[in-house]
C-alpha cells in the first residue's frame, strides 16, 4: 500500500508499506480521507520536531475492511477513528480522561497514523457513521469532537454571548458548537474571505465588542491571543484554551485576578458521559453535515501529499480544512 511519511524535515515521502492486518481486539480501515491539522502544520513548520519513519494523520474516515480476532463489528461501514487511546488503568483513563493518561498514545502523532491506503487501529475507536454520511465525512468526526469537548467544558449555554479567537477549522468548528449550544452571540475575526464567510454562515458576525461570557482561544503558536481573550472577556466570565501555543506567551495574572475569570484548558477528547465526545461528534454531523462539509476547501491525492500541506499551511490560498484521499 502507499503510506505518507516524515522524512525528519519537515517534508512527507511517499513509501511502499505492507498492508497492515489487524491483530486481536483490532480492526483494518481502507482509508477515505485524511484531514490536515494544525497540529500536523506544526511539524510541517518545523515548530514541533517531525520524527523520520512516522506516518502521520489523526483526522480519519474510512470503510472498515477488515476485524481481528474477537471483534463483533461488521466490515463494510462508513467509520471515523478516534486516535486517542489511553494505558487503560491509571485514574484518568479509570475516568474516562484518556486525553490526560501520561501514557497515551495519539495515532499520528506519537505512533502511526491514518495517511495510508489502509490503518489498523483497536476496535473501540471505531464509530460507524449510519445513513447520510459517507466514509470520507468521518474525517470531520475528529476537529467536532475537540470542539464539542470545549463548548462543554466552557459552560455555553441557552443567552450566552460567545467570542472566538481564530478562525481555522477549530475556530469555525467552535462557532457552530456554540450555536448548537444555544449562544444567542457569537463573535470572531477571520483572517480571509473564505473563513469570513463560513463563520457567517455557522452564525456569527464579525468581532465588534467585548465583555463576553465566553471567549476561546483557538489560535494557540506563539500568538499573544490570551492578552486579548482576557480584555474580551467579562468579569466572572470564561475564557477556554483550544489552542495548541508551541512557546511561553504572556499571560495577563493581573487582570484575571481583578475580573475573577475562569481560565479552562481543553485537550482532545474524552470518555466520561454515557455518550463520548466522540460520540456527540457523530451526532453533530448528522445533524449539521451540509454545513460542516463546506468546511472542505481542498483534496489532494496521497502522491500530493507535501503540495497539500503547504496549502494548508498558507491561508492565503483560501484553505481552511484540507484533505488528502488516498
Amino acid at each position: 500500500m502507499k503510506a505518507a511519511v516524515w522524512r525528519g524535515d519537515g517534508t512527507l515521502e511517499v513509501v511502499d508499506r505492507p498492508v497492515p492486518e489487524p491483530r486481536p481486539g483490532w480492526v483494518r480501515v481502507r482509508v477515505a480521507a485524511v484531514g490536515i491539522c494544525g497540529t500536523d502544520l506544526h511539524f510541517f513548520r518545523g515548530s514541533f520536531p517531525s520524527p523520520a519513519g512516522l506516518l502521520p494523520g489523526h483526522e480519519i474516515g474510512g470503510t472498515l475492511d477488515a476485524v481481528g480476532e474477537g471483534v463483533d463489528l461488521i466490515a463494510g461501514a462508513a467509520v471515523a477513528v478516534e486516535p486517542l487511546v489511553g494505558c487503560g488503568h491509571c485514574a484518568s483513563c479509570a475516568s474516562g480522561q484518556q486525553n490526560r493518561c501520561r501514557q497515551r498514545v495519539l495515532y499520528g502523532i506519537s505512533a502511526r497514523g491514518g495517511l495510508a491506503e489502509y490503518a489498523t487501529v483497536p476496535a473501540p475507536c471505531i464509530y460507524p457513521l449510519g445513513d447520510g454520511l459517507s466514509a470520507a465525512d468521518g474525517a470531520l468526526v475528529e476537529p467536532l469532537a475537540v470542539c464539542a469537548r470545549a463548548i462543554r467544558l466552557a459552560g455555553i449555554g441557552l443567552g450566552d454571548r460567545v467570542a472566538v479567537l481564530g478562525a481555522g477549522t477549530i475556530g469555525l468548528l467552535s462557532v457552530l458548537c456554540a450555536r448548537v449550544a444555544g449562544a444567542t452571540t457569537v463573535e470572531f475575526a477571520p483572517r480571509h474571505a473564505a473563513q469570513e464567510a463560513l463563520g457567517v454562515a455557522y452564525g456569527a458576525t464579525l468581532l465588534a465588542s467585548t465583555e463576553f461570557d465566553v471567549v476561546i482561544e483557538t489560535v494557540g503558536g506563539h500568538a499573544d491571543t490570551l492578552t486579548q481573550a482576557m480584555s474580551l472577556v467579562r468579569p466572572g466570565g470564561t475564557i477556554c484554551m483550544l489552542g495548541v501555543f508551541d512557546a511561553p506567551v504572556a499571560f495577563p495574572a493581573f487582570d484575571c485576578s481583578m475580573k475573577e475569570a475562569r481560565l479552562v484548558s481543553s485537550n482532545c477528547y474524552s470518555r466520561t458521559q454515557a455518550r463520548t465526545d466522540f460520540a456527540i461528534a457523530v451526532d453533530l454531523l448528522v445533524q449539521h453535515a451540509d454545513l460542516v462539509r463546506e468546511l472542505v476547501t481542498h483534496r489532494y491525492s496521497l502522491d500530493e501529499v507535501n503540495e497539500a500541506f503547504a496549502t494548508a499551511a498558507d491561508k492565503s490560498t483560501g484553505s481552511i480544512k484540507v484533505m488528502i484521499v488516498p
